[in-house]
């Protein structure tokens, strides 16, 4: 794989988490649009479709030069994501914490 940190400087930065951050706000919101757009112009969605893949990919790449800074491994950030969404999920089952009196769109 590419060195992300290396890519970013090469494109006259420095890499650094704030400017990560905002590149990531940037993405995230361009991501949003494309998705909306898709629904409010479906004769446009192949395109819009495009763009949320562009938007999506950026994103991801910014969230590696996060993890790069941070000295941490993307795949094992993914693996505690994942840990923490199954803790979450068996919290909810369990009607426990935060969803004790949890209803969602999911439990009909």
């Amino acid at each position: 794989m590419e060195d992300v940190l290396e890519l970013t400087r090469k494109l006259g930065r420095e890499p650094n988490i704030d400017t990560a951050l905002h590149i990531m706000q940037w993405e995230l919101g361009d991501l949003a649009k494309a998705t909306v757009y898709t629904k409010w112009h479906p004769d446009l969605a192949n395109a819009y479709k495009g763009e949320a893949k562009k938007a999506l990919s950026d994103l991801i790449f910014q969230v590696y030069v996060v993890a790069a800074l941070l000295n941490q491994s993307p795949d094992s950030l993914l693996n505690f994501g994942i840990g923490t969404v199954k803790d979450r999920i068996k919290e909810k089952e369990s009607k426990v914490g935060r969803f004790q009196s949890y209803i969602g769109n999911g439990d009909k």
